[in-house]
């Protein structure tokens, strides 16, 4: 295993010249990735946030079904 690590680190850090080029594709690609995981860790964390609180917070549910809709003058 010593064998490998000391190839891989004088294989791949120790080059002189890196001849690197990234197109502007590559850069928008680059920016959407992190634009998708922000908002995926925020949706997760939405997501845990919510259910974790239903544990501590008693919702108030004291109406039926029925008399809301009979109190409801929105409808028709």
């Amino acid at each position: 295993m010593k064998i490998f690590f000391y190839f891989f680190s004088t294989f791949f850090f120790t080059c002189n010249n890196a001849f690197a080029y990234i197109d502007p594709a590559s850069g928008s690609a680059i920016m959407s990735a992190i634009i998708g995981a922000a908002v995926l860790i925020g949706v997760f964390f939405k997501t845990f946030w919510y259910k974790l609180r239903s544990l501590f917070v008693k919702q108030n549910n004291s109406k039926k079904p029925s008399e809301i809709t009979k109190n409801n003058k929105n409808l028709p």
